[in-house]
């Protein structure tokens, strides 16, 4: 069992500005025809810039990354509501090497209401980035993944182990890791005996936060996306 939760809203001191570096995943889960090393830029300094800040009620989040041989710009705005955040708007813009805009989506209102979406409704993409904010315990949470409006997938999101450490760039971090998977019941009724059997191989996406406050992301590890999408690391610099 788990609980379906909001994501927290963040610790008073979570604005700030972070840069990541970023590269194919090593080993591919999945071998589709969307590939990592041909969707990176292909310059040798490859990074990603994450930006969180506060506007009013609203949390902020800003992702830029290095995509072909220009950027891709992400915003995502999420409504404080009591102790929880709700996604309001989405906007993406990818880039040339011009900085012409060739591909844009704009979701001006997720509409959760209006279309039947629970609260913990969230894009896929924008979750690595939140969920340092979930509670470090034992407990089983489970959200939405927002795709497209004819795409949402539930999700488990599990902590790991909250006193691991990670080295990155010749430095320690003390961190959590976390690991979210989807819920296969979602799409076929697989019962409770077949589900836990199939839990080793579904496709996890791991992420490392750091212990303290507000709880950055640290590393990044999965698809960029739903299941099948490229696959990334994303480290902090």
């Amino acid at each position: 069992m788990s609980v379906v939760t909001m994501i927290p809203v963040p610790p008073a001191d979570f604005a700030g500005k972070l840069t990541y570096a970023i590269r194919p995943r090593e080993k591919r889960t999945f071998h589709t025809v969307l590939d990592a090393h041909n969707l990176l830029s292909s310059g040798s300094r490859r990074t990603s810039t994450i930006e969180y800040a506060s506007d009013g009620e609203d949390v902020v989040l800003s992702v830029e990354h290095p995509i072909l041989d220009g950027r891709m710009r992400e915003e995502f705005r999420l409504r404080r509501e009591g102790k929880g955040l709700v996604a309001s708007v989405l906007a993406r813009n990818l880039y040339d090497a011009n900085g012409l805009a060739i591909r844009t989506e704009h979701v001006p209102d997720f509409r959760h209401q209006r279309l039947g979406l629970p609260q913990a409704t969230y894009p896929e993409v924008a979750l690595p980035f939140l969920l340092g904010w979930i509670p470090h315990d034992s407990e089983r949470r489970s959200v939405y993944a927002w795709i497209n409006d004819r795409f949402i997938a539930k999700v488990y999101i599990e902590v790991v182990s909250t006193r691991g450490t990670l080295s990155i760039g010749g430095q320690s971090r003390d961190v959590v890791q976390v690991e979210m998977y989807p819920d296969i019941n979602d799409w076929v009724s697989m019962g409770a005996v077949l589900t836990r059997l199939m839990k080793p191989f579904l496709p996890k996406y791991h992420m490392w936060y750091e212990r303290r406050a507000p709880h950055r992301l640290v590393k990044f590890e999965g698809p960029y996306g739903p299941p099948g999408a490229p696959e990334l690391v994303l480290e902090l610099t």
